[in-house]
């Protein structure tokens, strides 16, 4: 059997005459049925896996949806915000140009007579 697999061995031309056909072919048998059992075992082992994977997926687009859908309400609230910063700036500026009127009030009503002067203008904030 050595030579015909080409490898150096010691030729023993009564090797061929002991090989015994039933003995050969119970071995081909046994290899046989165990590369049956072995691929009945990787085509379960794939079956599985693939539906892991499946499952794996749906738990993905599931997971990337509630992100999607996250991020759309957390870019409402981004957009919420920046409108309160716009009405917050406006407000401040118009506290400033309330503080001047006043302070423009007072410094008029500081030039009229004391008998025409309006009493004392007082802005309180709640």
């Amino acid at each position: 059997m050595r030579g015909t697999l080409s490898l150096p061995a010691h030729r023993d031309p009564e090797v061929l005459e002991r090989l015994q056909p039933v003995h050969l072919n119970n071995m081909c048998r046994r290899v046989q049925a165990h590369y049956s059992v072995m691929a009945n075992r990787v085509a379960i082992d794939q079956a599985q896996l693939t539906a892991q994977v499946k499952e794996i997926d749906g738990e993905i687009s599931k997971m990337h949806s509630a992100m999607c859908e996250r991020q759309k309400m957390y870019a409402s609230y981004a957009e919420q915000f920046s409108k309160l910063h716009s009405i917050s700036q406006q407000l401040s500026r118009c506290n400033v140009i309330l503080n001047e009127t006043i302070a423009n009030a007072e410094a008029l009503n500081n030039f009229l007579a004391i008998d025409d002067r309006l009493e004392p203008f007082v802005w309180t904030t709640h």
